[in-house]
């Protein structure tokens, strides 16, 4: 009796600390994959701080600046209004949107930028896989164009604004472009 006793008593303490074990296991994984502030993508889904977001279908625009803040960083609210423009508003998106990926009418670069865009499309539109290979693209794209900015005027551009004055006739030559980019640059309500 006394024998099993004891063993019944090791069994209790093994299976508790076992258990104890795997929760510590399981909860250490899920605090290391999915950090709040990180861009984490798994498959055909993108998750960042509370945003579980499939990259098959284009999200509204308030959920791509708050991945555009952490993903393309300074010029997350440059990248948001030049989608709406090029691409349109929630729902409304382009044929390139759509099928290409690109929301921000991308070309798709010649030799000297890196780029995320996997080949080039009908007028030379880039190709992405996702959505956010084109935010990452904008965002080489841009960092391109800030040391074009630095080394024509010996700064950094200041805001939005100037670098949409920089920008127009290079990314885009007509002028409605420029206005219309500017109109919701002023109108800009993303948080």
């Amino acid at each position: 009796m006394k024998n099993l006793l004891t063993t019944l008593v090791f069994v209790i303490m093994f299976v508790a600390t076992a258990a104890t074990l795997n929760q510590r296991r399981t909860l250490n994984l899920e605090s290391d994959t999915v950090a709040k502030d990180e861009v984490v993508i798994s498959g055909d889904k993108l998750q960042f701080d509370t945003l579980q977001l499939s990259l098959k279908t284009i999200p509204k625009a308030q959920h791509l600046y708050t991945v555009a803040k952490k993903s393309v960083g300074r010029w997350a609210k440059l990248f948001t209004v030049i989608k709406i423009e090029e691409s349109g508003a929630d729902g409304k998106n382009s044929y390139y949107a759509k099928h290409y990926a690109n929301l921000t009418g991308m070309r798709f670069p010649g030799t000297g930028r890196k780029t995320t865009s996997v080949r080039s499309g009908h007028n030379y539109y880039a190709v992405f896989n996702n959505w956010h290979d084109c935010m990452l693209d904008f965002k080489y794209y841009m960092d391109v164009m800030d040391k074009k900015f630095e080394a024509k005027y010996g700064r950094p551009a200041k805001d939005e604004y100037e670098m949409v004055n920089f920008m127009f006739g290079s990314f885009n030559i007509y002028g409605k472009w420029k206005s219309d980019v500017t109109w919701l640059l002023n109108h800009f309500s993303y948080y």
